[in-house]
């Protein structure tokens, strides 16, 4: 009977690899400086969830600095968790990606929106110029004609499609985080503004992102003090407010503050911050709100729900359909 458990055994060893190469499985991935975290899903149920602490030096950024130990790192991870081989859709840092609002000329939309941006480049004030990004439109059905540009540098997208082709798993497609953030407002409150004005915060231990949609269309986006300086980020919260309604003398009196990230402590943590930039505010938590389910195994380090909201945005039209 031993000798027969010993041959079970190695023919599982062997079969997992042809297993997962003739059915791979579905890896939704958010890319940060500091972590990455994994999340595997059946329907709404989560049946893998596991954040993983980097070291310093690995990713700076949004930037991968070390190719072989990022690639070396997931290839190793996905292999232990049994999901060697799978297909990846993954969320690019928010610092990799920028977005611009455009409104296209003359009223039409154009029949070479590349050249066109190009003679605009200047009044775009992208980091990177034109010939280093990978460009995505996003056209929305509004008038006048406008597009959501988003913008990833090409050497950054070029280290990241290396590190997942290292790693051995086939990569489907990466998202900017700003994007997937506010497709997951979008899913499930339908008008995700509630009023013409949202901010959505970030809330990270080093640094927090502040992102501002209107009428549910990002139009500003800052870095911000981090979380572990509550002080400074009130003052920074409500500098911003004051701004915003010197640019906008117009804009609605009420603004909806929601929170997510992983330095997000309690309610009366996102109701001090609200309060700087007089909002009424909601966390994104996923988990807590019902959108997903965690069923996975208690193996490894887990998020908190307020840290998944980008792999919420990234899943939500599946889950929703």
């Amino acid at each position: 009977m031993e000798l027969l458990s010993g041959v079970q055994e190695r023919l599982t060893d062997r079969l997992g690899p042809i297993r997962a190469w003739l059915f791979p499985r579905q890896v939704y991935l958010q890319l940060e400086d500091q972590a990455i975290t994994a999340m595997a899903l059946e329907g709404s149920r989560i049946v893998w969830l596991e954040r993983v602490p980097l070291p310093p030096g690995l990713c700076e950024n949004g930037e991968p600095v070390r190719i072989d130990s990022l690639g070396d790192l997931i290839g190793d991870l996905f292999a232990q968790r049994g999901f060697f081989g799978a297909r990846v859709v993954a969320v690019l840092p928010a610092i990799a990606s920028q977005m611009r609002l455009v409104q296209w000329p003359d009223g039409r939309w154009p029949e070479e929106p590349d050249r066109i941006l190009g003679l605009n480049e200047a009044a775009l004030g992208l980091r990177t110029v034109l010939p280093y990004l990978d460009l995505q439109l996003v056209d929305l059905p509004q008038a006048p004609p406008t597009s959501l540009v988003v913008t990833v540098p090409t050497a950054t997208l070029e280290r990241w499609i290396e590190i997942f082709s290292l790693a051995q798993v086939s990569l489907e497609r990466m998202e900017a985080a700003q994007l997937c953030v506010c497709r997951g407002l979008l899913a499930v409150d339908g008008d995700p503004a509630g009023a013409a004005l949202q901010a959505v915060l970030q809330l990270e231990p080093q640094e927090c992102r502040l992102l501002v949609l209107e009428n549910g269309l990002p139009v500003y986006e800052r870095r911000l003090p981090g979380a572990e300086q509550q002080g400074a980020l009130v003052e920074a919260l409500g500098r911003w407010r004051q701004f915003w309604m010197v640019l906008r003398p117009g804009a609605p009196p009420v603004v909806r503050l929601a929170l997510h990230g992983s330095a997000l402590r309690d309610e009366s943590h996102a109701e001090a911050l609200a309060a700087a930039c007089d909002a009424s505010w909601q966390i994104l938590d996923p988990l807590a709100q019902g959108w997903l389910t965690d069923a996975s195994p208690d193996e490894g380090l887990k998020p908190e729900g307020p840290a998944l909201a980008a792999l919420w945005g990234l899943v939500a039209t599946e889950v929703t359909a």
